[in-house]
């Protein structure tokens, strides 16, 4: 046996009891992970400060890239006591991070399509479990174990942020509303016998895609918005609404969802 040999064999031998000892374990750790906080409905434990913080700062960083400046117009409106569910318009990836700096630093649960879970074979997870976020599958019939965890967060004075549209639409359109919010606040409303409030929010980007972009898959949309955020980077100005008590929507699920779709148009900073 040559002498250099010695040395490579001995660094392939320690190379391999450290996979053993470490890496493999530390990657099956990570993927056990990524399959629990991927499943529609896992809520992860509440985020601690630090998850909190971090989520703060990769929103700013995020937003100044992608969007520049965020104007505020009623940010006392966040202020209303007890469990809240604040609902925005969607018209871009990029909405959940104005959110977080809304907020200022305020824990929240922000219900996310499960989409953003598997991105990357997991790694959304990866950021979204530890920093507040649950995974909600967008497919009709399947969003039963999402509301469940919603209603934890509400009957448990966590604030909930969630999307009626469940996607986002980047042309700057208005999609269609599911009724989960609406469902969702009834349910905790019921169970804690209190007050719960929904915080209609309208989001409006100085500068928006043309509809040709509904035409191509959202990973692409995505992507072609990043790399044109040089173009697109105009500003978002954020409007909040008066909080909307549960006991005073319609009856009817589907008039409820109506109504809060028309008071989050009302809010458009356009129409102003």
């Amino acid at each position: 046996m040559h002498s250099y040999m010695v040395p490579a064999l001995g660094l392939l031998a320690l190379i391999g009891w450290l996979s053993v000892r470490f890496i493999i374990p530390a990657f099956r750790k990570m993927r056990a992970y990524i399959a629990e906080v991927s499943a529609c409905g896992c809520l992860p434990p509440p985020p601690s400060k630090r998850a909190v913080n971090f989520l703060y700062r990769f929103a700013q960083v995020v937003t100044w890239i992608q969007v520049g400046k965020v104007k505020v117009v009623g940010q006392e409106n966040l202020n209303v006591p007890g469990p809240k569910i604040i609902t925005p318009n969607h018209p871009h990836y990029v909405d959940p991070g104005v959110i977080v700096l809304l907020l200022n630093r305020q824990p929240a649960r922000y219900m996310a399509a499960r989409g953003v879970f598997t991105f990357g074979r997991g790694i959304g997870s990866l950021l979204a479990g530890p920093t507040g976020a649950f995974p909600a599958d967008l497919t009709p019939g399947k969003g039963g174990p999402a509301r469940e965890a919603g209603v934890h967060v509400l009957i448990s004075g966590q604030t909930l942020v969630m999307f009626p549209e469940g996607w986002a639409y980047l042309d700057g359109s208005l999609g269609t509303f599911k009724k989960g919010a609406v469902r969702i606040a009834r349910e905790a409303a019921l169970q804690l016998k209190d007050a719960v409030h929904i915080v209609p929010v309208h989001l409006r980007y100085g500068r928006y895609p043309g509809s040709w972009i509904k035409k191509i898959p959202p990973q692409i949309e995505y992507l072609l918005v990043f790399l044109m955020s040089w173009y697109y980077r105009r500003g978002v100005t954020a409007v909040i609404g008066k909080p909307i008590p549960v006991c005073t929507l319609p009856a009817d699920d589907a008039a409820a969802t109506e109504l809060l779709r028309q008071r989050i148009i009302s809010l458009d900073s356009a129409r102003q």
